[in-house]
């Protein structure tokens, strides 16, 4: 009595030999352009708001010296100057997505 081999005469599947299953949805759409766009916006705002940040944490103070001088104090204000310094990288990141939408909508034709 012969049984049946659990698996074709061509050999065992193995996990490399399945095809693999792609996503339907394509990359390149020429609604990206909208979104680039909206997010060269963003970018603009957070960079006018980095330096509006950067100039409220640096405060000059003018002290009255030795024999009529002034002296001159620059203080620095770590939350103000950390903001923009965040706002600024999340404008770089913004504008480094905005160029990856426009390099898609553009091969959108393709």
């Amino acid at each position: 009595m012969t049984t049946a081999e659990p698996w074709p005469a061509s050999g065992p599947k193995l996990d490399g030999d399945a095809e693999p299953v792609r996503a339907g949805g394509r990359l390149n759409q020429p609604w990206r352009a909208a979104v680039a766009g909206l997010e060269l916006v963003a970018a603009v705002a957070l960079v006018l708001l980095a330096w509006w940040a950067w100039h409220r944490g640096v405060v000059t103070i003018y002290l009255p010296g030795p024999r009529g001088a002034v002296d001159v104090v620059t203080r620095s204000i770590g939350s103000w100057l950390s903001g923009a310094v965040i706002a600024a990288t999340f404008a770089g990141l913004l504008l480094i997505d905005a160029l990856r939408q426009i390099g898609l909508a553009i091969r959108a034709g393709d």
